[in-house]
């Protein structure tokens, strides 16, 4: 359902890595890393982290952790 989600809203998805996917808009790239029940995104200027947290909260109930420091021990 999620990557549905993501894929029919402009998201493309990675050859390699399946569950990462990135979007890009004019020159600004979002990426997008899923991880089993935590989904990771970060964009260079932050305005698409905002548009892209809106669409994700109108879809799904989520809950923003704030910016990740410690994540799989790194």
């Amino acid at each position: 359902m999620l990557s549905s989600f993501l894929l029919e809203n402009g998201f493309m998805r990675g050859k390699v890595d399946t569950t990462l996917f990135r979007r890009e808009v004019d020159k600004d790239l979002i990426v997008v890393q899923i991880y089993v029940n935590d989904i990771i995104f970060r964009d260079i200027s932050e305005s698409l982290c905002k548009d892209f947290s809106n669409i994700m909260n109108n879809e799904f109930e989520i809950s923003m952790m704030g910016e990740l420091k410690f994540f799989l021990g790194l």
